[in-house]
């Protein structure tokens, strides 16, 4: 097929010398500023950051401890802090580098796809403006969204030169490696990339996509290997997530958002109500174009990729997928129109991304910059919030934390493995995540019996324990208070009978009397 001629440079993308590029980095890194420090719960953050203490202290992963999760997020967080330091702040800066990374990959992908330098960065700018706050974070879907923009970039790039393999196989890299991220969204992007080399034709292109794609598997495969965890990695990484995760985490698509959020809601939509638009009323073999064909590809990764939980936060993590696709066509779309029509929609779009951004920023960026702020010191550094009841009572909590002793063992209980990773404490379970629904009836099992044989000290939230929290958060979860619940419940309240602090839900408990094993349950 007929690809485009070389680029005046020589190869090299000229998005790399576009001022707006780095516009777009140092706007991303600007707008992340305010919520550097800022904590907002105790949960998803750390159960990445605790996991790469763990590594950090020696423990293998699956083997001596259960994740779900693929292992290249939890291997690249324990690299970061072995490399750069493991305080508060250390990590925060590789989030802040994380999402501009992102924000300028999506600015470079929409604009190879589509020439518009301005829309470009508009959509990337308008990105991080509309997703970042509580979720200014470490996460696995970040990283997934880094690796699956760099491979939007490659893949896009490639189709723009005459000697595309080359970045075929960088595509099929950071494809590889978001499978090693994120399981699902990963999978879909390595079919992407896949099929859009099939329909290059080229028995090369097709060989370097899937030699590339293989990379970062394999050497996933090496590892869990030498560490002989393969086995139990399969059964936490694969079977656990098929046959437990997905059935508590179905919600509607756009749920949990709030009005200003409504753009990256309606984002999908709209970009798929283009394409459709863009094959009614102009020419269908635009879609014969391989970068046009790449974005929608891509857009329907991300689309996919937000499943099983599609509220507002997992679409704003897959999002920038649907940025090139958007760029390419939204331009030719609106073209039809006449000029008034064409300036009025275009207008009003921007008027309403404009306020939903300014609000965003008036209402929720500037309280963390006017304060006044909750500052919450802890052994790997201090973070903060605006005051409110919750973390007025971590603050209470986490100084009777610190003064109890550091080498003891320690159960937090059920879902705040950002409290051992901030107080640098040693949790004594094999899981971080203790939910209904997630957690088998076996585990439960197992974990109480550890419990009540190793721990010295219970850190309790028992908002978390609440079934009509936890049926708040988890629509559906078929029952929020099982008997293998209550039975490590009763068991923690008779073996933790020593209260050292508690307030707002927020308990520390020593040991006091022993309960045996049978008070686990069957």
């Amino acid at each position: 097929m007929a690809l485009p001629a070389p680029d005046r440079d020589g190869g090299t993308p000229p998005v790399l010398r576009d001022p707006l590029l780095w516009v777009s980095l140092l706007a991303a890194a600007a707008l992340c500023a305010p919520f550097f420090r800022y904590v907002f719960w105790l949960g998803d953050e750390g159960v990445i950051l605790h996991g790469a203490d763990r590594l950090l202290r020696g423990e293998t992963m699956y083997r001596d401890y259960f994740e779900f999760l693929p292992p290249a997020s939890f291997l690249v967080v324990a690299t970061w802090m072995r490399l750069i330091g493991a305080e508060f702040e250390s990590i925060r800066l590789l989030a802040v580098c994380v999402i501009a990374a992102i924000a300028g990959l999506t600015y470079a992908s929409a604009r190879l796809v589509s020439g518009h330098r301005g829309l470009a960065a508009v959509l990337a700018v308008a990105w991080v403006a509309l997703s970042q706050g509580g979720w200014t974070v470490i996460s696995h879907h970040w990283f997934a969204t880094l690796a699956s923009m760099a491979c939007a970039v490659a893949l896009l790039s490639a189709l723009r030169r005459p000697h595309p393999a080359a970045r075929v196989l960088v595509a099929g890299l950071f494809a590889g490696a978001a499978a090693m991220m994120v399981s699902t969204r990963g999978a879909l992007l390595c079919a992407a990339v896949t099929g859009i080399a099939l329909t290059l034709r080229e028995r090369r292109l097709i060989a370097a996509a899937l030699g590339g794609i293989a990379v970062v598997p394999a050497a996933t495969v090496l590892y869990l290997t030498v560490t002989a965890s393969l086995a139990a990695a399969v059964a936490d990484v694969v079977l656990f997530p098929a046959r437990h995760y997905s059935g508590i985490q179905v919600v509607a698509f756009g749920a949990a958002g709030m009005p200003y959020q409504t753009p990256v809601v309606a984002f999908f939509p709209l970009t798929f109500l283009l394409a459709g638009a863009a094959v009614v009323g102009a020419d269908r073999g635009i879609w014969r174009e391989p970068g046009l064909r790449a974005a929608l590809a891509l857009a329907v990764v991300g689309f996919l990729g937000a499943f099983p939980r599609p509220d507002v936060t997992h679409i704003a993590f897959t999002a920038p997928l649907a940025c090139p696709l958007f760029a390419r066509l939204a331009p030719q779309v609106l073209d039809r129109f006449g000029p008034r029509l064409r300036l009025a929609v275009g207008a009003s779009v921007l008027v309403v991304c404009a306020l939903a951004i300014g609000y965003r920023l008036v209402g929720v960026a500037w309280p963390l910059v006017a304060g006044p702020l909750a500052r919450v010191p802890t052994s790997r550094g201090t973070f903060v919030g605006p005051a409110s009841p919750w973390i007025e009572a971590v603050a209470a909590l986490v100084p009777h934390i610190e003064r109890a002793p550091r080498d003891a063992a320690y159960f937090f209980y059920p879902y705040s493995p950002m409290l051992p990773y901030l107080t640098g404490r040693r949790h004594i379970a094999p899981l971080d995540v203790i939910v209904p629904g997630y957690t088998t009836a076996a585990q439960y099992r197992d974990v109480c019996l550890r419990v009540l044989r190793d721990a010295d000290w219970l850190v309790l939230d028992r908002t978390w324990i609440h079934p009509v929290v936890l049926r708040t958060f988890f629509p559906g979860m078929a029952d929020p208070d099982p008997p293998e619940k209550r039975a490590l419940e009763a068991a923690l309240a008779r073996t933790f009978n020593r209260v050292v602090h508690t307030w707002r839900g927020m308990e520390l408990r020593g040991r006091g009397e022993a309960a045996g094993a049978a008070a686990c349950g069957p």
